[in-house]
This record gives C-alpha cells, structure tokens and sequence, in this order.
C-alpha cells in the first residue's frame, strides 16, 4: 500500500501553496469573528451547542468553495502534465493516487477546521458561556465530515475529467447549483405550486426531502438534531437526522466512487 505515501506528500505540496493558505485563512477568520461576535449578538444561554447553529449557515458557503478549490486540481494538473503516468509507474495504483490525494487534502482543510473551531469554541464559552462538550464534539466531527464531501466532489471533478478546465467547470458548476442556486429552486417550485393551488404553505415532505439530499441542507439537518438544543427536525420520518447521517455518508463515498469508475478504467492519454 503506497497510498500514505502519497497522501504525505501532497499534504505538503498543498499546505505549501499559497492560495492554500489564502482559503484556510478566510474560512478560520470567519469561524473565529463568529465566535467573537455571537455572545455580543445572540441570546443567552450562550453555549457551544447554540454556537452550531449559529456559525453552521456560514460554513455551509465557505466550506464548500475550500473544498472544491482544493479538490479540483488534485490529480487532473498531474494528469495534464504526464507526472500522473510517471507516478502510475512507481509502486502505485490508480486506487492509491485517489485514495492518498484525497486523505492529504482532507487532511489540510480538517486541520484548519478542526483549529479555527477549538478557537471559536474557547471565544464563546469564556468568560460567561456554557461548554456542551459531546455536542460540541460531533459538531467538528459533522463539519469535518462536511469538508471530506466537498472536497471529495473536488477530487472527483479532479479524476473525472481530462484537463483542467474541464474539471473546473464540472466543479463550479457542482458548486453554483447546491450552493447559491439549490435554494432559490426550492423556493421557486414552493412558490409555483402554492401559486396553482396545488399544495397551501410549505412543500409536502416528499419534496422536502428532494431538495433537502443537498449536502448544506443534510448538514443543516445533522447539527439541528444533534447539536443545536435550540432547533428541532420536524417532518416525516425520512426528513429525521438519522436519515440524514445516511445521506452523508453516501455524499462522502458517492461522487468519489462514481468518479474512480471512468478513471479506473479510462486513457490517460
């Protein structure tokens, strides 16, 4: 297995670049002037749990753009240039380039997260905040887990496509549809359907749960049902947060695994 190989050193390459530091910069920056700003700004009780649910529609934006700007030129750039073939001809698979670049890159943007959280999360508990440690917890966890997906999507636009424009079209479009234009969709089939008659008020669950398999939105879901005291899950039964860890997981594996199909088996002529 060389994938710890690999995955040691594109962790250095893409630590050492300065657009890197750049994106980590500005996502830490907002979580730690959250923080700052949240026991100034909210309600009390202030307490890391309410944090979440406070910080988490931040992180639903910037996250996704670190990750796909990371992912995206992982392994296409190295395709393009012929250094990928030169790698494949070392002791290396094509499962363990996948595999090695994306824990690497993960591993970059969680380190960053899970530093710039412990930051925020001293900021809100002193001096007169309250610390809910396990929920606290599973919110570094969720998010971490939230960079993984994107920058996963990155990494698969990365293998999927050719050149790296093409992978970074594939990936800005990926971003602009879940990220600025999923809402407004929503909102517009909600609106059309209330304007006909066909539903009154909000859209029936089996369209809630529709427009809800968008990763910001299953995030969204995890930290209300899990970590947030303050917000509950209403709906049916597959609107609930345990569904919602289903759905994660399948965002964490899917793009990735249906990406390494065309790679695995492609010209990388």
């Amino acid at each position: 297995m060389s994938w710890d190989v690999i995955a040691r050193q594109d962790w250095e390459l893409t630590v050492g670049e300065r657009s890197t530091k750049y994106l980590l910069g500005l996502l830490g920056f907002v979580i730690v002037v959250t923080a700052y700003a949240y026991p100034l700004t909210g309600s009390e009780p202030y307490t890391t749990g309410r944090f979440a649910g406070v910080v988490h529609g931040s992180l639903t934006t910037l996250v996704p753009i670190v990750g796909v700007l990371l992912g995206y030129n992982a392994v296409v750039s190295e395709r393009e240039s012929g250094a990928l073939r030169l790698s494949l001809s070392l002791p290396h698979s094509r499962a363990d380039v996948v595999f090695g670049k994306f824990l690497g890159r993960v591993g970059v943007v969680a380190t960053a997260l899970v530093a710039a959280l412990a930051v925020a999360g001293f900021l809100v508990v002193y001096p007169f905040g309250d610390l809910e440690l396990f929920r606290y917890l599973a919110f570094v966890g969720f998010t971490v887990w939230f960079g993984g997906i994107w920058t996963g999507i990155g990494i698969a636009a990365s293998i999927a496509a050719a050149t790296k424009r093409r992978a970074l079209v594939v990936a800005l479009f990926l971003l602009f549809l879940f990220v600025l234009a999923w809402d407004a969709i929503a909102d517009g089939v909600a609106l059309a359907l209330n304007l006909t008659g066909l539903i009154d008020g909000e859209l029936p669950d089996p369209l809630q749960f529709l427009f809800g398999l968008e990763p910001g939105r299953v995030f969204g879901r995890l930290t209300d049902g899990f970590v947030d005291p303050s917000a509950t899950v209403d709906g049916a039964w597959y609107l609930s947060e345990w569904v919602a860890l289903v759905l994660f997981t399948l965002w964490l594996v899917g793009p990735l695994g249906l990406a390494y199909r065309r790679f695995a088996g492609g010209d990388l002529a």
